[in-house]
């Protein structure tokens, strides 16, 4: 235990953790920012954020065939509202625009009464406008539900085809607003990047440092000999535990400013474009999104041990990684974490990924070993 307390204070230093800070500070401002300081970001994204958490109030997690009669007379009422506010303006009433549907056919190559709607919309953005455009929307996915589903059955392959008849038998259809999972979806991509670009410069050196020190000989002879190999291993692994956890209590705690909690129990299939193998609700998809990310960091992890045992120095060790790093964040991560359960990839492709991964991670790491205990330290 000694020992390997030993090995944690040689990852976890002073210098180590400023520069995880650095890194994570200019990481926050680049990716994860802006989905957190502008959501929703502007209109008619607040509009449909505001009225998702009114269908959820009033509806709950689902809406039947009553509810959305219910959801058409709110958007007749505010029809209503509107009309009384356009027939109180008189810059609006001299145009002879008096109710919303003349509003809606307002002649765009009229540059007056252009004009006046962009004003309605963006100088004065009157609520009641923006929410009547976002309804129509609701409204229309609402109808044509089932007709998607039609078409995304005629266009599906033949491994996706099972699932769509499995959701049109079960009436898994999305009508409710997608802003928030979207916003959570690159959120949590942004926040995967960062943690992997972490994880690597935290693990890399766990070997090379020794090594560059010449303190292999003197480690090799001591009491533990060639023992250490795994002690570093169990260091670098317990590190990437607390490295991570630490990161996602962080940028997680900075998520809660976003205000979702109301959607956590939405099932994502209720969520607009969601076509998925599973089910969950929308928190459950987000604890999914937390143990990938803590899979995917352990397997990252592993490989960097491995190359930190034999690379001989930190230029070649970066130069190794590179490919590695970019090829995950660039495409890995996407499918790994982003379309974890997408109906759009073929269901055994992301299981498969991790445990190919891990396997060859921890096989690494065994050949690594086995060479180490017959290794010549004379050499």
């Amino acid at each position: 235990m000694r020992i390997l307390w030993h090995e944690l204070k040689k990852i976890i230093t002073w210098k180590m953790l400023l520069l995880l800070f650095i890194v994570n500070f200019i990481l926050y401002f680049l990716l994860i920012e802006f989905d957190i300081e502008y959501f929703p970001n502007g209109r008619p994204a607040l509009d449909s954020y505001r009225i998702g958490i009114e269908m959820i109030e009033n509806y709950g997690t689902h809406m039947d065939e009553l509810e959305f009669v219910d959801f058409k007379r709110t958007y007749e009422t505010q029809v209503k509202e509107l009309n009384q506010f356009l027939q109180s303006r008189n810059d609006f009433v001299e145009e002879g625009i008096d109710t919303y549907e003349k509003f809606q056919n307002i002649d765009h190559e009229n540059d007056q009464l252009y004009a006046l709607h962009s004003k309605l919309f963006f100088e004065e953005s009157v609520d009641t406008v923006w929410e009547l455009q976002e309804r129509e929307r609701l409204m229309e996915f609402y109808e044509r539900k089932e007709e998607g589903l039609k078409i995304d059955l005629r266009d599906a392959k033949v491994w996706q085809k099972d699932r769509f008849l499995e959701m049109r038998e079960e009436g898994l259809y999305g009508v409710y607003p997608e802003v928030v999972i979207r916003n959570f979806k690159t959120f949590i991509l942004s926040v995967a990047i960062t943690i992997m670009i972490s994880v690597v410069l935290f693990v890399s050196p766990i070997f090379l440092k020794d090594r560059m020190k010449q303190l292999l000989y003197l480690q090799y002879t001591s009491k533990i000999g060639r023992n250490l190999y795994k002690s570093k291993v169990l260091a670098g692994l317990i590190s990437t535990l607390l490295l991570i956890t630490t990161l996602l209590v962080i940028y997680l705690s900075f998520y809660t400013l976003n205000d979702t909690s109301m959607y956590f129990d939405v099932p994502i299939h209720m969520f607009i474009g969601e076509s998925n193998w599973y089910d969950p609700t929308f928190f459950q998809f987000i604890v999914i999104n937390i143990v990938a990310i803590y899979a995917l960091g352990f397997i990252v992890a592993l490989l960097a041990m491995v190359f930190s045992s034999i690379v001989p120095n930190y230029i070649v060790l970066i130069g190794a990684q590179i490919p590695i790093i970019a090829g995950t964040i660039g495409y890995g991560l996407l499918y790994l974490i982003t379309l974890i359960i997408s109906i759009w990839i073929p269901q055994w492709v992301v299981p498969t990924t991790y445990s190919f991964m891990l396997l060859i991670g921890i096989g690494l790491l065994v050949y690594m070993w086995k060479r180490e205990k017959q290794r010549n330290i004379l050499e």
